[in-house]
């Protein structure tokens, strides 16, 4: 069931992609490399990465580099596990608010939170081929992850808007500094392999993709701050609890 969804995401997205109004329609997306779309073109300015799907080389979607070290091969390993993990995740809270929404018959908070939703999608497909690309094994607890995420999802989605709300700012607290540290490890790693020779093309291209995620999720906080998380009954504990949970989850999917 789960490969049959990756698969369903990763071939669906595209169609959705192209209509999808958010920050992704201001900026250059590192991630297009992998579905062959065209560098958008927008009048409005937005941070940009310094890759596009149009200069990226064929071997940076396609190969995987030859010359790591076991551990530099681990942290690539590490990296793309946790966050395919990660993005599991997202996408079975979302999936949960937007049921909870539509139950409760909020169909304007259900709008905003497929919106969101559909930038997870997307960061899934990528995550699955890059996975794929760095024959990296999925974590092994995939169903673990799905269940508690809908949990989650509908339990914070039937609490109320502002409770869905403070849950997202709480998880894209979380990943976003995660993205941020997993940037910091990847630095080093392809200044070490560019002294000689060029870093393989795939690395600075995982780079500015994790930088793209990071900034999507971080868009996503904004919106939930915007749109009254901090309201939220318990905000405190509440922001705590789930900060805690996704902390603990990233550390058990970087090994298992």
């Amino acid at each position: 069931m789960i490969l049959a969804s990756s698969s369903r995401i990763t071939l669906d997205h595209l169609a959705r992609w192209s209509t999808r109004p958010t920050l992704q329609q201001c900026r250059t997306l590192a991630s297009d490399a992998y579905f062959k779309r065209p560098p958008q073109t927008s009048t409005t300015p937005g941070p940009a990465s310094s890759t596009s799907s149009s200069t990226v080389p064929d071997e940076a979607t396609n190969d995987t580099p030859s010359n790591l070290t076991p551990a530099q091969k681990e942290l690539i390993d590490r990296i793309i596990r946790v966050d395919q993990a990660g993005e599991v995740g997202a996408n079975w809270i979302y999936r949960g608010q937007k049921l909870a929404m539509q139950l409760k018959g909020d169909n304007k908070s259900a709008a905003q939170i497929e919106a969101m939703w559909e930038t997870e999608r997307h960061h899934l497909a990528t995550m699955d081929l890059l996975r794929k690309q760095h024959n990296v094994r999925p974590t092994a607890l995939y169903p673990l992850w799905q269940a508690m995420a809908l949990a989650l999802g509908t339990s914070t989605g039937l609490m109320g808007r502002e409770a869905a709300m403070a849950c997202t700012e709480a998880v894209e607290t979380v990943i976003g500094e995660h993205y941020d540290d997993q940037l910091k490890a990847l630095k080093p790693l392809i200044e070490t392999l560019s002294i000689s020779d060029p870093a393989h093309p795939s690395l600075p291209l995982l780079r500015d993709i994790l930088t793209e995620f990071r900034d999507d999720e971080l868009e996503h906080l904004d919106t939930a701050v915007e749109e009254g998380a901090q309201k939220a009954p318990g905000h405190a504990l509440l922001s705590a609890v789930i900060e805690l949970g996704c902390k603990a989850a990233i550390k058990v999917c970087e090994r298992i």
